[in-house]
């Protein structure tokens, strides 16, 4: 045996070498492009790009699973994960997981990217939206991904809701006039219709809203490891940047 082959296997008894901690992270299953890819292997884009980045400018491994929404915030609420990505502040959910915070409010210099939500309908609708009312026939609905935030904001305008699985599922049940109108954000409606240009669909303007989304951790997480949490927190702001994130 070598003196070198020697001196490494001695390293490795000693402990001197370890494997970067592990950083479970979540996403939801029904985020679209062009922020996150699915693929039958593994997660990419933009996002994923500058979480994994974050993580490995604080000595983490990141390591990424999807989920549908519901399950997502339930495992993390439960600890089953570290970490999840593209979460928009609600009250409620800051009282279950840990966010960036300032002066009592989500930091948004801590984001990971910021979303507009609109509503799409079909070339030839006619309905109308204002930026606050919508003029929807009656017993007619606006679809929307099951567990995603702008319901709350449809219900809030008292504008009925119809959930569906993605956008796969609802831009379909738009195509056959199941639903009146698709709420989705603009970044990911408008790529998975550049992909099918088939589906003859138009956005009507000003958004329903613009929203940040965040990097959430579990609270016993953040309890065992506040400095990794906060060293990832404070890479974002100038990764994002270079990644060209809004």
């Amino acid at each position: 045996m070598s003196k070198s082959t020697l001196a490494l296997l001695t390293l490795l008894a000693g402990g001197w070498v370890h494997a970067a901690p592990l950083l479970r992270i979540v996403v939801g299953s029904a985020e679209p492009a062009p922020f996150i890819q699915h693929t039958s292997t593994q997660l990419s884009g933009p996002v994923i790009d500058l979480t994994r980045q974050a993580a490995e400018h604080c000595g983490l491994n990141a390591q990424f699973r999807q989920l549908p929404a519901r399950r997502l915030l339930r495992g993390l609420a439960l600890n089953q994960a570290d970490a999840a990505a593209m979460l928009s502040f609600q009250t409620d959910r800051a009282k279950q997981m840990l966010y960036p915070m300032r002066d009592g409010s989500a930091d948004s210099r801590l984001r990971l990217t910021a979303l507009s939500y609109v509503l799409y309908v079909p070339q030839d609708s006619t309905l109308r939206w204002d930026g606050y009312r919508l003029d929807l026939p009656e017993d007619d609905s606006v679809g929307v991904n099951r567990g995603w935030s702008v319901t709350r904001v449809l219900t809030a305008r008292r504008i009925p809701t119809e959930a569906g699985a993605d956008l796969e599922e609802n831009f379909a049940k738009l195509q056959a006039g199941r639903i009146a109108a698709f709420a989705m954000h603009e970044p990911g409606g408008d790529a998975y219709l550049a992909q099918h240009p088939q589906l003859r669909m138009k956005k009507l303007l000003p958004p329903l809203k613009t929203e940040n989304n965040y990097l959430v951790f579990a609270k016993a997480y953040g309890q065992a490891h506040p400095e990794r949490m906060r060293c990832v927190w404070s890479q974002l702001p100038s990764l994002r940047r270079q990644l060209d994130l809004p």
